[in-house]
Parts: C-alpha cells; structure tokens; sequence
C-alpha cells in the first residue's frame, strides 16, 4: 500500500511525452477473483485518494494499466464541486492533503456505459489531476446509464446525473486512453500563476491528436 504519484502531462518544464503516452494507451480488463496485482492496486487507489483533494483517480494516472477506478459513492448536498473542481486542478506533486470526502468512495472496476439520454446535456468545469493548472468546460451527457463490478465482481447498474455522471465519464475516458480536453470543450481557464501558457496547451492538443 502506497500513496503514489500522479502521471502528469506536463511540468513547468514542457510536455512529459512519456507520460502523455502512458496515459493515451487503453488500459486492460480486470478479471476475477482479484489477483494480488489487481488487490495492489486497489489499496494504492485507495491511499491516494485519501491524501489528494479529488473527487476521483484512475488506476492508469497512478501508473496502473488496469480498468479500476476509485470515486466518490454518493452525492450529497455538502461536496462543494466547484471548490473540488478547483483543488484537483491546483494540485501539486508531493503535496499530501487530506480529502475532504476520504470516507465517500467506490472503486469502479471494468467500468461501461451502457445508454445515454442524448437530450440530456451538461456543460461543466472540470479539473484533472494529471492535467493541472487549468480548468475546462466540457459539454457532455448529463443522464447516463452505467454497469461495473465491485471488488467481489457483483455487477453494479446505475442511473447516475449531473456531478455523478460528469464523473465517471470523466475517469472512463482516462481508462480508454483519453484526456479531458480531447471532448467537446467549451471553454479553458489557466490557474492564477501557472507555468501553463495557451502554448503549451496547443503543444498538447497537437501532442494528443497525433
């Protein structure tokens, strides 16, 4: 068990083109009963989760090519999405912070969507831990049906909306090798401060679109 480093794109260096690579490959299924591999991986989901503010982390963005995903269980009325939003975006590494919603967690193992309400549309901000220091507004679906396994390989349905959905499309996406700003974006704001310029982040579209 380990708290462990998030695979970022870049540093107030450049690009970290190994990285962007890594986390652009398809991660693989995880089969049943757990391995000790798989088992490994879960409890290092799990204490980085606790010691990063974020709403959610997936196994490939820890150096994990496994379909595993750690997030928040259930929504209620006191998760500040904006203020989590804005944490994960700032997060820095090597800093370890407690989070605020450490005991509010699922892991989403070989997770799938299986419909969409195509009427049903959201147009959020969004941080990502492996992207920092700047917040996009993406345009996904908002009402979203889902399937995946818990850790005794139960398959688990939901209906899941708004901060839910916004959710798991965001950490599925990082499972199947795709990065925030590679959907419909609306909008990007660059943190106060940050080492990120728009060029930069043009590198990295042109990076990601190869």
């Amino acid at each position: 068990m380990a708290i462990r480093e998030i695979v970022k794109v870049w540093s107030q260096d450049g690009l970290l083109s190994e990285n962007i690579s890594f986390l652009k490959k398809s991660t693989k299924d995880v089969f049943f009963p757990l391995t000790d591999g798989s088992l490994n991986i879960i409890n290092d989901l799990l204490d980085t989760f606790k010691n990063i503010p974020c709403a959610g982390i997936a196994a490939n963005q820890i150096g994990y090519d496994k379909k595993i995903f750690i997030g928040l269980k259930d929504y209620n009325d006191s998760i500040d999405e904006e203020e989590l939003e804005k944490k994960e975006s700032q997060h820095q590494s090597g800093e370890n912070q407690e989070n605020d919603y450490a005991d509010n967690y699922e892991f989403y193992i070989n997770p799938k969507i299986e419909s969409v309400n195509k009427k049903s549309i959201q147009e959020e901000i969004e941080g990502c831990l492996s992207i920092p220091m700047i917040s996009l507004r993406i345009k996904r679906f908002d009402k979203i049906k889902v399937r995946y396994q818990n850790q005794d390989g139960k398959v688990i349905k939901k209906t899941l909306r708004g901060f839910m959905s916004k959710l798991f499309q965001h950490e599925l996406d990082h499972l199947n090798g795709n990065l925030m700003l590679e959907n419909n974006v609306m909008e990007g704001f660059i943190d106060k401060d940050s080492f990120v310029t728009p060029e930069l982040y043009e590198d990295l579209q042109t990076k990601v679109s190869r």
